[in-house]
């Protein structure tokens, strides 16, 4: 690395003064410094540098977590910064893999993006954005080319690169059409015989499968861990019971919570409108709805509610709104913290709002604004910054 004459002279600053006043200093800079921090060495100025732009550029790195991410994965030290990235992207994960620094990113960080069971993408755009990766590191060949021009000494290097990172890709949850049309053209890469298993997946339930069917990937920006749909699904489970926080839930894996949550609807809190989300969320069976909210204080938590018949003008014209609950926590510093939960016997029968209208309610058909009433909190107004409904269909697990 070529260091700019100007960073340069920041680091001798740093190195006889063992401070360096950062306040007019830019954020591209910043991470400039950083990267000659670990060129040379310093591992002192490193910490110095990771720890000023964790405290104070935490706007620049949620808009440019890319960017960052990819400065920081290629040092070891900065693992804090590497994971206040992973929350970014996360938020964001179809800007990030549509960023040019996701088709530089180091093989081993692409594996445990993909061992995540929580991802806001469809599967089929993960597996588009996995072979754009792999084309992008495989020499001779370019995301401009067209396929048939390859020869088999460029297929063999790409299935070489993208091998164990399709190995996490969940075909058999891909929607069949999707599948054939996406990923057919490309079973030259990824093994015929799995094409062959899948296409049998979706019209032999008896068929014996030589390749494991993992779970399907809970596509959401708003949940980050197993705990959340583990809880939601004890609750459902559980109608009679009216502990916040179980003293052991037995779903204690992705592939043991009971549950299948299937996206519907997603939406900012700015676009939210009532057409939409009733074009989308109608006649679905059972809900369960997640909405990421924003206070005053800037603090963020997390409320839903959980719906056990479809919204519907049907029901709307029977005044039947199902049983269910309302539920809250808060998301910090990877831990589920505080949830409550409220049981509903009789929903409302209105849209965009759960509860009973009188003792408990979630009510979010005012745009951008939630209003919430509970125990524990009195006519609460917060910003709605993002909101995701997921059909929830049971499992049926192997005996």
């Amino acid at each position: 690395m070529n260091i700019p004459q100007a960073i340069f002279g920041h680091v001798l600053f740093y190195v006889y003064g063992a401070y360096l006043n950062l306040e007019k200093v830019g954020v591209s800079e910043k991470l400039q410094l950083l990267k000659a921090a670990d060129v040379l060495m310093m591992d002192s100025f490193v910490d110095y540098m990771e720890a000023d732009l964790i405290r104070n550029e935490n706007t620049w790195i949620n808009e440019k977590s890319s960017e960052v991410l990819y400065v920081a994965l290629q040092i070891s030290r900065c693992k804090e910064l590497v994971s206040l990235c992973n929350n970014a992207i996360l938020r964001h994960p179809k800007a990030f893999v549509s960023s040019k620094e996701f088709l530089f990113l180091p093989h081993d960080y692409m594996v445990g993006l993909l061992e995540r069971d929580i991802f806001g993408l469809e599967e089929i755009d993960i597996f588009a954005a996995v072979i754009m990766w792999g084309i992008n590191n495989t020499p001779g060949i370019s995301l401009v080319d067209d396929f048939s021009t390859w020869t088999s000494d460029h297929i063999a290097t790409l299935q070489s690169n993208v091998i164990q990172l399709l190995s996490l890709i969940r075909f058999f949850q891909m929607e069949p059409d999707d599948f054939i049309k996406k990923v057919g053209p490309l079973t030259k890469v990824f093994m015929p015989e799995l094409y062959d298993q899948v296409i049998e997946y979706h019209s032999n339930t008896q068929f014996q499968f030589i390749y494991d069917i993992l779970p399907l990937r809970l596509n959401s920006t708003i949940i980050k861990e197993k705990e959340e749909p583990a809880l939601i699904s004890y609750w459902i489970l559980h109608p009679d019971t009216a502990d916040d926080t179980p003293e052991k839930n037995p779903y204690t894996t992705f592939d043991k919570v009971p549950f299948d949550f299937h996206l519907i609807f997603r939406c900012g809190g700015a676009e939210l409108g009532e057409q939409k989300w009733r074009e989308q969320c109608y006649n679905q069976g059972p809900t369960v709805t997640i909405i990421r909210t924003k206070n005053q204080n800037e603090d963020e938590a997390v409320f839903g509610g959980y719906k056990s018949i479809s919204w519907s003008t049907e029901n709307q014209e029977m005044r039947i709104g199902g049983d269910g609950f309302i539920f809250g926590y808060l998301w910090q510093q990877r831990k589920l913290l505080l949830p409550w939960m409220l049981r509903v016997n009789n929903h409302l029968d209105v849209d965009m709002f759960l509860g009973d209208g009188i003792e408990v309610f979630i009510d979010f058909r005012h745009g951008q604004k939630l209003l919430a009433h509970a125990n524990g909190f009195q006519d609460l107004e917060e910003t709605i910054e993002e909101l995701e409904v997921f059909r929830v269909v049971q499992k049926k697990f192997d005996e």
